[in-house]
């Protein structure tokens, strides 16, 4: 599709970035990597938030700075331990990405993130949003970001169709972004120490004007069902006052035949098989129990082993339990049944409950261990909030 062209007058600018900003100061969420300016923090929040929820990510950020606080620490740290950390976040290329890129900052960067935006572009794993969100929150540069949420605020105030890799919605958000980057940081008031107002963190304006976008879309402007009557820009917002459809982009939504998965749950003197996925597999290093597909009129997704009935043969006594799973596209009606081991089986360890915890495991096996009781009921428990370090704090105002 052609990029359709769409410009705002100066003045049109000056009145969307002040409206952000008034409003992001009085509605920002609370989020935990709101409270520092330090880099290596954000860049972790940011990869974490990549298409995952806030609510997933707050206790695995707040787990894995109190562990893994530097990037020099993160170049070290093995593979293995990463993945436990990462363990049920998905999508665990990113974890691999990081860590590259942490070997890379230490080499070329002497350890320290880079402050250029060329930079941070450069770093395995990081595209142009990622790129421009570090930019804007941790050095306060004028770099735009345009997601799915970005993307649909712009649509419905211009009222034409704008997807986030349109140069259209990229353009607008730069505007945006660098008119924002003439004002004086705000405080965020959601933010203050409980009775104290007046000391609220300030944040730059080129970090406020990105994220209030990010969080309209994500709060007020919503896909389905948007809260206009709490938009701050709902009378400039060309669908608001329009009779005609929502200009926002909406997913594809490809239906999908479900998958049919085996599980197979072997114990043996107080010890489950598992084995670990090889170097050459999705998810790469974690543990699972042994699974396979057993629909076989799909292609294999190769996910799973295609056939393990010369190994296992399950227990009909033994009632087993069904969930669904998803991964990526694929959504797998999964049947775990308790099985014998007909005879050894390659590439199989016996792990005790104390074993498989401090093993990085797929989130499938997760889900089923802990139902059977040999994981804790709640790994993913939100820790105690960070005590922020006041180096990283967005200033005080009175120091501004």
């Amino acid at each position: 599709m052609t990029d359709i062209s769409v410009t705002w007058t100066p003045n049109q600018v000056r009145t969307l970035v002040q409206r952000l900003l008034r409003w992001f100061s009085q509605h920002a969420r609370n989020l935990p990597w709101r409270h520092t300016r330090d880099p290596y923090a954000l860049w972790i929040a940011e990869v974490m938030l990549q298409q995952t929820r806030v609510n997933t990510v707050i206790p695995y950020w707040q787990h894995w700075i109190q562990t893994i606080p530097d990037i020099p620490t993160l170049a070290r740290t093995r593979q293995d331990q990463l993945r436990k950390l990462w363990a049920g976040l998905g999508y665990y290329r990113r974890l691999e990405n990081l860590h590259r890129a942490a070997k890379l900052i230490l080499k070329h960067h002497h350890g320290r993130f880079p402050d250029r935006y060329e930079d941070i572009l450069a770093l395995p794993g990081i595209g142009r949003y990622t790129a421009g969100a570090i930019a804007s929150t941790a050095f306060n540069l004028p770099t735009p970001v345009v997601d799915g949420n970005v993307a649909r605020v712009l649509s419905r105030l211009t009222g034409r169709p704008l997807r986030a890799p349109s140069a259209a919605a990229w353009s607008l958000a730069t505007q945006l972004v660098q008119q924002a980057a003439r004002h004086k940081p705000i405080p965020l008031q959601p933010l203050a120490p409980p009775g104290r107002p007046r000391s609220a963190p300030l944040c730059p304006p080129c970090s406020a004007l990105n994220q209030s976008l990010m969080e309209l879309g994500a709060t007020v402007c919503l896909p389905a069902v948007p809260r206009c009557h709490d938009c701050p820009l709902q009378t400039l917002c060309t669908y608001r006052h329009s009779s005609q459809p929502d200009p926002a982009p909406t997913r594809n939504h490809i239906p999908t035949t479900p998958r049919h998965l085996r599980v197979y749950l072997v114990r043996h003197n107080g010890r489950w098989l598992l084995h670990q996925r090889p170097a050459n597999q999705v998810n790469a290093g974690f543990w699972e129990l042994p699974a396979t597909e057993t629909n076989h009129v799909q292609p294999h997704s190769g996910h799973f082993f295609t056939n393990l009935d010369p190994w296992f043969e399950p227990l009909p006594d033994q009632p087993g339990l069904r969930l669904t799973h998803h991964i990526t596209r694929h959504r797998y009606l999964v049947e775990a049944r308790f099985a014998r081991l007909k005879q050894p089986w390659p590439g199989g360890r016996w792990l005790t409950p104390r074993q498989i915890q401090n093993r990085p495991l797929t989130r499938l096996t997760q889900k089923i261990l802990h139902h059977l009781g040999v994981l804790p009921a709640n790994p993913n428990a939100p820790l105690a909030p960070l005590q922020p370090n006041k180096k990283n704090l967005c200033l005080p105002r009175h120091t501004a």
